[in-house]
């Protein structure tokens, strides 16, 4: 009968418990976007206090309703649970942008046709886990694949648009479109030193400014410049181990991330087609003067692109096995410098990235693409390069921040003419939370070209970001 009592207590105590911890999710008030380093997630910010003091009444309540179901069980676990609902917290939150754009020219890069879109909705969940280890994870609800054009080996013959449009069993079959998820970290840490913590799973990769710290309430312009985001000239997130600490000497901070994973590939988020594993390293120094404060960071990727596939085959003598065959695959080395003055309300950035791709296998070296009147054939060992520079200053009314700035692209490739643009606009914060922008960019190619129309982008972008 004693043990039927406690079995009823421990069922109790695990409703009450799965109850407890929901109230006290809901109660936390979002936080800020994800955080520059790769450490912890920020700290939920509070909430007004007539909504805080009620939530967390709810939340005690729950909490000695479950000690008080759990001690009758006369049970030792009931000491560890109530505990574990006490400190565990689950941090929740994220940002979204809403963006218009309209292209003011004849562009063949560009859609000619205004819009509206959602861009980004991202979600965290964070949490410290206790005894020096935390976990992380961030990841992207998207309307792709719908509408997308599939990348195509032939670019004059271009594949039909997808379709995701399904029936919705629960009204009736109405069409609908599903999206997708997109997962952009996930990782568990542990704490040994402020000089050494130990992270596994996928991360994003160390480096620049705006590689880690993504969220478009940070990101000043409306987008990130082609060099950081569009360019791919360092893997934007990885899957291996990393670790990184930070020493601080006086008014200096030195920071160092290593890191070794899988490296760039088809399907690298849990395959690794090589035995070359990838190397991620970064140092940066950050001082604290009445000039303001300046940190400067580099950071070296090297690593193998690999793709294969498969097939199974019978031996002479009659055993089964799988052979792997090489489709693709080539050396990279790329190498990021990053530079950030923040002076009172006046912050001066940019970024210089350079990235070398070499086939070390000659039958492995893909096709160029072929032009009418060009003899045709194959890609060359490259070198590319990229870089931005940018500065803008909060005004001390409504919170307005001009900004201008300007970036170069060197692709390194014949049909790939190098480029380069400027833009500028205004940043305003009417609440901490909420980022209204307004952009004109103004591209040009630096070689010549064959387009059709002008050789060079002009757009007006607007947008709203937010955190919650």
């Amino acid at each position: 009968m004693k043990t039927l009592k406690r079995w009823s207590a421990s069922m109790a105590a695990g409703s009450l418990s799965l109850l407890a911890l929901s109230e006290s999710a809901l109660a936390q008030d979002p936080a800020p976007v994800a955080p520059a380093s790769p450490e912890a997630p920020a700290p939920a910010a509070p909430a007004p206090e007539a909504a805080t003091a009620g939530a967390s009444a709810d939340a005690d309540a729950e909490a000695e309703a479950l000690a008080l179901a759990m001690a009758q069980g006369e049970d030792d676990s009931a000491t560890a649970a109530v505990a574990d609902v006490e400190e565990f917290k689950l941090n929740i939150y994220g940002f979204a942008d809403f963006t218009y754009t309209h292209v003011l020219n004849d562009f063949a890069y560009a859609t000619p046709y205004p819009n509206f879109m959602v861009g980004h909705l991202n979600l965290y969940a964070g949490a410290e886990l206790g005894g020096g280890w935390r976990t992380l994870t961030e990841f992207r609800l998207m309307y792709l694949p719908n509408g997308n054009v599939p990348v195509a080996t032939d670019p004059l013959n271009p594949p039909p648009r997808e379709v995701t449009t399904a029936n919705d069993p629960a009204d009736y079959n109405k069409p609908v479109r599903w999206g997708s998820v997109m997962i952009e970290r996930a990782w568990l840490e542990y704490t040994v030193h402020p000089l050494l913590t130990i992270q596994g799973g996928q991360w994003l990769t160390p480096y620049g400014i705006w590689n880690v710290d993504h969220g478009s309430p940070v990101i000043i312009g409306v987008r990130r410049p082609y060099v950081v985001g569009t360019a791919t000239m360092l893997p934007e997130r990885q899957t291996g181990l990393q670790i990184y600490g930070r020493y601080l000497a006086g008014t200096t901070e030195i920071g160092y991330n290593l890191g070794l994973t899988n490296g760039r590939g088809p399907v690298d988020e849990y395959v690794d087609f090589d035995k070359n594993k990838a190397v991620t390293a970064r140092l940066f120094v950050t001082n604290e003067s009445p000039l303001g404060s300046i940190t400067v960071g580099g950071t070296l990727y090297a690593g193998r692109f690999t793709d294969r596939t498969s097939r199974f085959y019978v031996s002479s003598t009659g055993q089964f096995g799988t052979e792997w065959f090489a489709t693709a695959s080539y050396d990279e080395l790329s190498i990021a410098t990053d530079l950030r003055w923040l002076w009172e309300d006046l912050i001066v950035q940019g970024e210089f990235i350079t990235r070398e791709v070499k086939y070390h296998r000659e039958d492995l070296r893909p096709a160029a693409f072929t032009v009418p009147g060009v003899p045709s054939g194959f890609v060359p060992d490259t070198r590319s390069m990229g870089y931005y520079a940018m500065a803008a200053y909060r005004l001390p009314w409504y919170n307005i921040m001009p900004f201008f700035g300007g970036e170069g692209w060197y692709p390194g490739l014949e049909l790939e003419p190098a480029a380069g643009a400027i833009w500028g606009g205004l940043n305003i914060r009417p609440v901490p939370r909420v980022v209204l922008k307004a952009q004109y960019t103004q591209s040009f190619f630096v070689d010549d070209t064959n387009l059709v129309g002008d050789d060079g982008l002009q757009a007006l972008d607007f947008q709203a970001a937010w955190s919650f």
